[in-house]
């Protein structure tokens, strides 16, 4: 006789497998989307605008019609080096509503296994039913790489022939080495990790897709002369010393997402400009932001909407500490290609 624990424990089993398709609701099928189908479905054109347009709306607050409610997000710390994050999200333009949760175990690198997990959970904004749930490992690395892309953009005035540096070879570095020359046709990539042989498989990857960088040995050789550097390190102490950034060089600070962290050394935080996709978490989780004493100038969405100005006179820095917003309508957008293309081959 089968018990329903064990039918449980073979449906996980399954649902671990498989690929996108339905499971089963009472209100009706959900859809079940891998990221396998996210890889093939999303393009950084697409993303980029739906985060760029996400990351103005979060400026705008939650009373404005065009405008985002999120809000900061729960964080549950587990064991050691473990964390699960919370994070529901609502871009009222974009008519997106999701949650995601994430886990985060520094640990997880040195057993061979992904530093992050998450799923995604998209409802439908006007009837409040479950639309679709899906993988959150390959969306949150391209919409934070996304984002990177926007503020650069954003806050640079040179546009050719960058110089670009990448600390870090994980999901992020992978991601914005590949969002960079995405958007810089003509640009040179030094590639830094702790580990060298890191450095060259993430080399090697890039090398396949026709992306040439160049893996270096310290992170002063990555970032000398660099016009953009892209930290993307689980660093706990500051990795980049001022005295190797040159004046009006921009920085995406990728890591360094709580208190306890640090990717930036303190006076190179308070000589730059500080932007962050959001004031109130940047104040509350970020270790550069908080560790220096500095504050953030302006959020990138008031540089879209043109309520700040992008001072590009000086050294830049954007720390991202990831939106729900930016999950959800990178969610929201994966879900409607999909439809489009089961829509265009059903009978």
């Amino acid at each position: 006789m089968t018990t329903y624990r064990e039918t449980g424990r073979r449906r996980i089993a399954d649902l671990s497998t498989m690929s996108s398709g339905e499971l089963p609701h009472s209100s009706g099928s959900i859809k079940w989307i891998r990221d396998d189908d996210v890889r093939r479905l999303l393009t950084w054109d697409d993303l980029i605008k739906e985060v760029r347009q996400s990351l103005a709306a979060f400026s705008r607050g939650p009373d404005h019609p065009e405008g985002v409610v999120q809000p900061l997000r729960s964080r549950i710390p587990v064991a050691d080096d473990g964390v699960m994050l919370v994070m529901p999200g609502l871009a009222k333009e974009q008519r997106a509503l999701a949650t995601k949760i994430v886990t985060v175990f520094g640990g997880n690198a040195s057993k061979g296994l992904s530093t992050h997990h998450a799923l995604i959970l998209l409802m439908d904004t006007c009837t409040g039913v479950p639309l679709a749930i899906l993988d959150g490992e390959l969306i949150t690395e391209m919409r934070t790489a996304a984002a990177s892309a926007v503020a650069t953009l954003e806050l640079i005035e040179k546009k050719s022939n960058l110089i670009i540096g990448i600390l870090g070879a994980g999901t992020q570095g992978r991601s914005h080495a590949r969002v960079m020359s995405h958007i810089f046709k003509d640009c040179k990539i030094r590639i830094w990790s702790r580990k060298r042989e890191s450095s060259q498989a993430l080399a090697a990857t890039l090398a396949s897709e026709g992306i040439v960088t160049e893996v270096v040995m310290s992170v002063e050789e990555a970032v000398r002369d660099a016009d953009i550097i892209n930290t993307c390190t689980m660093a706990s102490q500051p990795i980049l010393k001022a005295e190797w950034v040159k004046p009006g060089a921009h920085i995406n600070s990728v890591g360094a997402p709580s208190p306890d962290k640090q990717e930036l050394e303190e006076e190179l935080v308070r000589r730059a400009t500080i932007y962050a996709d959001s004031k109130v978490a940047a104040n509350k989780e970020s270790g550069d932001v908080i560790n220096a004493g500095a504050s953030v100038y302006a959020e990138i969405g008031e540089v879209i909407l043109q309520t700040q100005i992008a001072k590009k006179n000086g050294t830049t820095i954007f720390k991202s500490l990831g939106l729900a917003v930016e999950d959800a309508v990178s969610a929201h957008l994966v879900y409607n290609l999909l439809m489009q293309e089961n829509k265009k081959w059903s009978p």
